[in-house]
């Protein structure tokens, strides 16, 4: 366990037998320095390819090489000349460096050896070195590694610190510490069996799955809303439940592959397999008015196919968009046949997102069940009680400028026909005999207005003006209200205004920040005097739209009137008017109310789409026509399989790609070690960076197919690992030698992700919600109203109760106005597939731990817990410091923060309004307001300890 056998080396010297040691591999030292220099011109890009040279094939190659001879090699000429001939050009880029000429020359002289890319040769099981001549490690893992270690004259580091290293397992399986239990657990008994059974509980804690569906939403451009200019919001999250679920039912990842991909292609689909496709309708959707929707049906369509291309197989498919690719085997032609399979789908950038599908979420089943008892019961108690309101059928519908109506069998009244720039409703109601006090108007969601409650822009309405008149033959008396009330309205938009004598100028407007139009409104009106009529007698009910926007309409509405004994706005307001039928109502709301989730579906094969190449990618200029098909360079298409989605998913989970597996047991691997064996997790092509230890890849990925592709397997493999278990501090000679810690001479070491940021402090402090899947949340944030074209945006109101503090993976994501703290964390916008975060450092991150509301809030619970702990300030901080880092504090460290306590404390006594201002006045004196105050202030700074702060 601490060291390596010298008899790595000969395992080394092994495995090159037969080889000259001084060999030149193509794909390790020449095919960069052609990708670098040469390829841009010189490379698969035929329009563009410069001399009809082509240096990325040996055949073509060999009319500027002469293999043996580099003196006779006129590639080698060029590259060595002083003159205009200079290879590259002295316009395009400096010449080639002298180490980059000389291995040039050699590779010359050896032959000239060309080799296919490495990624795209299928990968076999490497061969492990032997546990004889490796004495450092625990499994397969640590051999390959020792090997390399050997190679690049490093040693490995003994295993971390129990308590740290339980720290850094917990985070990086679940994303949230462990529990103080298992941290004890382990110290006290640090054992592999011990540290096994901690592994397999992260492993089957619920916690687990909504840890990794971040990094696949990240993958899956996952978003609240759809993007573009307006970026209206999209009920896609049951999708993002799918994926927490799939994880922690560690579905093998083939299965997730093509449910993802085809879920609602294959034979007698589940609605949870169609809910998988909506993988692909997280991308974008234009709703601005004036835009082309076959234009950007288009975009989606192709970044579905390049997603798809990119995140299974790590290539940059896309760059074939408009010219074959430069530097990989993927033409133009090849582009438009692999988007074929894409472009069959009945999508198109419609404004109400279709196609969708109804999903009731499973964690509201049993809701469901509680709400049906209620209902039965609500309902044998209702029909003992008399009617309140009496709906009103029009005998007459008509309007000032043109909308047609259709009257409901729920006498309900339907506009149809044109949508007026503005318009006033006219209906005609007989009432019967009696003393009516005030009349109801209910606004339906409809099918005819994309499932709106209005009829203009996005669903939206305004009314400007309700009145109502007595009608005496041709004279119309009328019928003032004294009061109104709404079951919601937008900011200064309430129904009182639309009652006055003359039309008001902020009329009833209902966008629900949440909700949009998508609800049911009320309003209902008190009569200034009761209308006592001995007969049945006419009245007209007029609604006007005179809002500075044009075709802000009402859509379906419902009349009513009603003889209850008071005032009913105020009865609405108070909810004591018909109490058990509003009760009714509202459990149907929540018993009936899907949640409509975009997701794929194809077009029928009669109207399949036609696919052309798109000329320098315009989607107007058509070149050849194209049948769907696969780049020629990568493994065929299986026999048997369907032209079609599902034919794609088999395809790319198909046992001869060199690629998938690859890729995959190297994007798990980065998110455990900071950086992938193959650094570029988003390219893998010739302009990719190369592995650092190939062997090892191979064998993971042959290993993770091998084995059901079971991703739970692959990731425990990994942590069991004395490679994973390593401490992380680095001595001069690894720093040396290996500053990124490529060669994993040493643990990993870097900063926790923007979820893992938040989730851990509110974890810490004991704020955390364990509450899983739902609507998104939404936490509180600086920015408290975000703007967007021609919609008005949203007020972002903060979440109660738990909801407030959920984990990070269910709040909102805007696409146009990410929640600040996440944005500052590098965590994407998820407008396209974003393969990996490039980490950042800036002093913005500082001061959002600092400020942001939410670690203030954990500041404050960790300060009570740790006043609550102890009595003397320092045994409080001691607390403090173990429970945020989860190991020993140190002397020195308890010495600083305990006189940061004293100076703080001294500060808030002689202003301890300032004290209170912070701790919100829940001490109760303005003594103990200082001390909570001032042991805030020191929670404050744990919470933003380097140490917390990474893993």
């Amino acid at each position: 366990m601490i060291g390596l056998s010298a008899a790595c080396l000969v395992w080394v010297s092994l495995c090159s037998i037969g080889e000259a040691q001084d060999t030149i591999s193509f794909n390790e030292k020449i095919r960069p320095i052609l990708a670098m220099h040469c390829i841009n011109c010189h490379g698969p890009d035929e329009e563009h390819r410069q001399a009809d040279l082509r240096l990325d094939v040996r055949d073509d190659a060999l009319m500027a090489i002469e293999p043996n001879s580099a003196e006779d090699s006129e590639l080698f000429a060029r590259i060595i000349s002083d003159d205009d001939d200079r290879m590259p050009p002295v316009d395009h880029a400096d010449a080639l460096r002298p180490e980059e000429i000389e291995l040039i020359k050699k590779w010359i002289e050896q032959g000239a050896n060309y080799e296919t890319h490495w990624s795209f040769v299928k990968p076999v099981r490497s061969d492990v070195p032997p546990a004889s001549i490796v004495s450092w490690g625990r499994n397969e893992i640590d051999r390959f590694v020792a090997v390399k270690l050997n190679e690049n004259e490093l040693k490995p580091s003994a295993d971390g610190d129990p308590h740290r290293l339980v720290r850094r397992l917990a985070l990086d399986l679940t994303g949230l510490p462990p529990t103080p239990k298992q941290v004890e657990r382990f110290a006290n008994d640090p054992t592999d069996a011990t540290y096994e059974s901690i592994v397999d509980e992260l492993l089957d804690s619920p916690q687990y799955g909504e840890h990794w569906a971040a990094m696949w939403m990240d993958i899956a451009r996952y978003a609240d809303t759809m993007g573009y200019a307006e970026d209206r919001r999209r009920n896609i999250w049951p999708w993002r439940d799918w994926v927490i679920r799939a994880f922690n039912e560690n579905m093998p990842y083939d299965q997730f592959t093509i449910e993802q991909l085809a879920g609602d292609l294959l034979p007698d689909a589940t609605a949870d397999q169609k809910l998988a496709t909506a993988f692909h309708r997280n991308t974008l959707n234009n709703t601005e008015g004036g835009t082309s929707d076959e234009e950007f049906r288009t975009i989606a369509v192709k970044d579905r196919s390049s997603t798809t291309m990119n995140v299974w197989m790590g290539l940059t498919l896309r760059c074939a968009e408009c010219h074959t690719h430069k530097y990989d085997p993927i033409s133009q032609t090849e582009y438009y046949q692999f988007l074929d399979y894409f472009n069959q789908s009945a999508d198109a950038d419609r404004n109400d997102d279709r196609p969708k599908m109804s999903v009731y979420p499973k964690e509201r089943w049993a809701e469901f069940e509680k709400i049906d008892r209620e209902m039965a019961a609500l309902a044998k108690r209702i029909e003992k009680e008399p009617e309140v309101w009496k709906i009103l059928r029009p005998t007459d519908t008509s309007s000032r400028d043109g909308t047609e109506f259709k009257v409901q069998d729920d006498h309900s009244i339907l506009p149809v026909g044109k949508n007026p720039r503005f318009d006033e409703y006219e209906f005609t109601l007989t009432v019967p005999a009696g003393k009516h006090t005030g009349m109801r108007l209910e606004v339906f969601p409809d099918d005819a207005t994309g499932g709106n409650t209005g009829r203009g822009y996005g669903g939206a309405f305004v009314v400007n003006q309700i009145r109502v008149a007595v009608v005496d033959g041709d004279r119309e008396t009328n019928l003032p209200f004294k009061n109104a009330f709404n079951d919601y309205a937008q900011r200064n938009s309430d129904i009182k205004n639309v009652i006055k004598a003359e039309p008001a100028k902020n009329g009833w407007a209902v966008r629900h920040p949440i909700d949009e139009y998508k609800v049911k409104r009320t309003a209902v009106f008190a009569f200034e005097t009761v209308l006592d009529v001995k007969q049945p007698t006419t009245l007209k009910f007029y609604i006007l739209h005179a809002s500075p926007w044009a075709g802000l309409n009402i859509g379906r509405t419902r009349v009513s009137i009603t003889e209850f004994e008071g005032e009913p706005a105020e009865a609405f307001r108070k909810k004591t008017i018909d109490p058990l039928r509003w009760q009714m109502e509202r459990l149907a709301k929540k018993r009936n109310d899907p949640v409509q989730v975009p997701v794929m579906q194809d077009r029928p094969e009669n109207q399949r789409r036609t696919t052309y190449v798109h000329i320098r990618g315009n989607y107007q200029s058509h070149g050849d026509k194209v049948e769907s098909g696969v780049p020629a360079a990568f493994h065929p298409f299986p026999e048997q399989a369907p032209r079609n989605r599902l034919g794609i998913a088999k395809w790319i989970v198909s046992p001869g790609n060199p690629l998938t597996a690859r890729v995959t047991v190297n994007r798990f691997w980065a998110r455990l070690f900071g950086i992938g064996i193959v650094e570029t997790e988003e390219d893998f092509g010739t302009q990719g960076m190369l592995p650092t230890n190939q062997p090892l890849l191979d064998w993971l990925a042959v290993d993770f197919q091998e084995n059901n592709w079971d991703v739970k397997r692959l990731l425990k493999q990994i942590v069991m690992s004395s490679t994973y278990r390593q401490d992380n501090r680095a001595t001069e000679d690894q720093l040396a030698k290996d500053p990124r810690n490529r060669f994993l001479a040493r643990g990993p070491r870097f900063r926790l992700s923007a979820e893992v940021v938040r989730d851990q402090a509110l974890a810490v402090s004991g704020l955390l919600s364990s509450r899983q899947y739902g609507p998104p949340v939404y936490p509180p944030s600086p920015i408290k109203r975000i703007v967007n074209a021609f919609t008005g945006g949203m007020t972002w109101e903060v979440s109660k109760g738990e909801d407030r503090n959920r984990r990070a993976v269910y709040t909102f994501l805007k696409r146009s106005a990410p929640h600040p703290l996440f944005d500052t964390f590098d965590m994407a916008s998820r407008t396209v597939c974003n393969m990996r975060r490039i980490r950042t450092n800036t002093p913005l991150q500082s001061f959002m731990t600092l400020n942001d509301e939410t670690f203030l809030d954990c500041a404050k619970a960790l300060a009570n817990q740790m006043r609550g702990a102890a009595s003397e300030p320092r045994n409080q901080i001691r607390y403090g410091l173990e429970t945020a880092l989860l190991h020993p504090a140190k002397e020195a460290h308890l010495n600083e923060l305990l006189n940061l306590y004293d100076e703080t404390l001294a500060e808030y006594r002689k202003t301890p309004r300032q004290a209170e201002l912070l701790t919100g006045g829940e001490s109760e004196d303005r003594t103990s307001a200082s001390e909570l105050a001032a042991m805030t202030i020191v929670a404050n700074v744990i919470l933003n300890l380097d140490e917390f702060l990474t893993r």
